[in-house]
């Protein structure tokens, strides 16, 4: 499997996750007696609807919340409540710009042009691979790690580099990069 191809499969199944854990982490403490929008399963705490969750995320976005315009261009990408590929790019940016490595990572992945070639821009993508990567977000060291080792996308090939990236990201416990330090001469 190229670089390629386990970018379209790994960064998709990645957002979706950490939409999920970071929706739950992102709610507060429910300790007041007061009903909330959203259903219940028995024995647990209400559920924040779609609108509400999307209402929240909006608002919090807009004060200038990282996280929160991560997640809503990750909603935005995956197609909640549509798919728009523009608001992802937006808001992405505008964490990304700011620092943020998973936003980073999800523009450089946005950037590829898989989903639509339209938002091909093998520039950009580089740019925001890098700064992912220079921020220790073992994904981003292990595409930028492939990159080096093939020399792709204009990226020259360098195998001292790879393994480098390599070597960062297994340290982190990204098994892939363990695997492919285990393969190099």
């Amino acid at each position: 499997m190229n670089v390629n191809q386990r970018l379209r499969t790994i960064l998709p199944a990645l957002a979706c996750a950490l939409l999920l854990l970071g929706g739950c982490a992102n709610q507060p403490a429910n300790t007041s007696s007061s009903p909330q929008t959203g259903s219940t399963v028995a024995g647990a705490a209400p559920v924040e609807d779609a609108a509400a969750t999307l209402a929240r995320l909006r608002s919090q976005a807009n004060s200038g919340d990282l996280e929160s315009q991560f997640q809503l261009g990750s909603f935005y990408f995956v197609g909640k409540p549509m798919k728009d590929l523009k608001l992802a790019e937006y808001w992405w940016k505008q964490a990304a710009d700011k620092g943020h490595a998973m936003a980073a990572v999800s523009l450089a992945y946005l950037y590829t042009g898989r989903d639509n070639p339209d938002f091909a821009n093998p520039q950009s993508m580089l740019k925001y691979l890098n700064q992912s990567a220079a921020a220790g977000n073992p994904m981003a060291q292990h595409i930028l790690g492939n990159l080096y080792l093939k020399g792709q996308q204009g990226v020259p090939r360098d195998p001292g580099q790879a393994k480098r990236l390599f070597q960062s990201a297994c340290a982190q416990g990204y098994p892939i990069s363990c695997e492919a330090l285990s393969k190099l001469p």
